[in-house]
């Protein structure tokens, strides 16, 4: 075999292996965000959790069950249960959606109904009906709001 013959098969193996190594990228990217997703699902999970200490916490509020000294001290340690679990949240960066000026953003959110207010601008929020959470940089459940529509 000759140099130009082994130089040929050289380029033909270094262009094979680019096309592999562009197929494993893309492969490790496709891996990456598929999990990026499933962790996403599980956090949302986890938020019906939260959701749930929420509605039991106003439903004690609501029926007036915090009254007495034994019942404060249950309800405060079944709270601490929630603590956890929004530290555990807050420690992988899933954090709540804060709205800037209080103005409902569409990326964000879901507009479950409007009201309207003179007092206020168009898209300010008078309600959160549900709380919205984002992992990192991106909405991982958006709020359930309602805004003003004048």
């Amino acid at each position: 075999m000759d140099i130009k013959e082994a130089l040929s098969k050289i380029k033909d193996k270094i262009s094979e292996l680019s096309v592999e190594n562009l197929s494993l990228k893309n492969l490790k990217e496709e891996l990456i965000k598929n999990n990026e997703k499933t962790i996403d699902e599980i956090f949302c999970e986890f938020l019906t959790v939260i959701d749930t200490f929420d509605r039991s916490e106003e439903a004690i509020k609501e029926r007036g069950w915090g009254s007495e000294e034994n019942t404060q001290k249950a309800i405060k340690r079944l709270l601490n249960a929630k603590k956890k679990a929004l530290f555990v949240l807050e420690k992988y960066d899933v954090k709540p959606i804060v709205f800037d000026n209080n103005k409902a953003r569409d990326e964000w959110c879901i507009t479950n109904g409007t009201e309207p207010d003179p007092h206020k601008e168009n898209g300010e929020i008078i309600t959160i009906e549900k709380e919205g959470y984002m992992r990192k940089d991106h909405v991982i459940r958006p709020a359930e709001v309602i805004v003003v529509k004048n």
